[in-house]
Formats: structure tokens, sequence, C-alpha cells
């Protein structure tokens, strides 16, 4: 068992400031991303966008197939603020509500062709 006693949000364990680092730190869902397309590093580029914009990814990994048409946002609670967060920030209006008990995590990310596009800066 351990405890932190004193543990100051703007210095890092090194000492060093913490600077901008606070503000990457992801905190908004649970967000899944996965590979409709079959481009390599495809899941890894979308998950580092929205990581820098402090959405929290926590799986990256393939789709069930490599055919969808469009990157698409599907909400895994009935709740679809987190969503359309992860929609705007994708520029798609492919977003759908489809839960299947799990709630393991709040989107599922499935990306098409189209998302190299939605990333650029």
């Amino acid at each position: 068992m351990a405890i932190l006693i004193g543990m100051r949000r703007d210095v890092l364990p090194s000492g060093e400031p913490a600077g901008d680092s606070t503000s990457r730190i992801p905190h908004i869902g649970r967000i899944q991303v996965l590979n409709g397309c079959g481009i390599t590093g495809a899941a890894g580029a979308v998950s580092d966008f929205l990581r820098d914009r402090s959405f929290d990814v926590k799986n990256i990994g393939n789709a069930d197939t490599w055919n969808y048409p469009f990157t698409m946002i599907v909400s895994r609670t009935a709740d679809m603020t987190i969503a359309r967060r992860v929609s705007e920030a994708l520029s798609t209006d492919k977003l759908i509500l489809l839960r299947d008990g799990g709630d393991v995590y709040d989107v599922t990310v499935i990306l098409g062709p189209d998302f190299d596009g939605r990333i650029e800066e």
C-alpha cells in the first residue's frame, strides 16, 4: 500500500514544471478506436489526434471487417454527449446509438477510408 502526500499538480515527479503537459491528460470519456478500413496505422493516428484533444482513448484495434465505407461514431451509452464531442472533433455526422449491454466504452469510433482527411490540422 502506498500513500501519496503533498503532490503538486504543477510539478512533475522529476521536479520539473508541468507546463502544458497537464492539459494533455485525457479526461473525456472512454473511447475505443477501431480500424475499419485496413489502412495500416489508421487507429493509432486517430487515437493520437483524439488524445491531443483530451479524449481518453482506452483501446485501439481492428473492426470486425475492413469494409466500412466511411468513419462513424457509435455511442455506447444513452447519453450521447461524448459521442457528439467525438463527432465534432472528427467532423462527421455519421453518429449512431448502439448499446450492447457491456458499457465498457462510452464511444466506439470505426474508421473508414475517409479518416485521414478528418485528422488533418
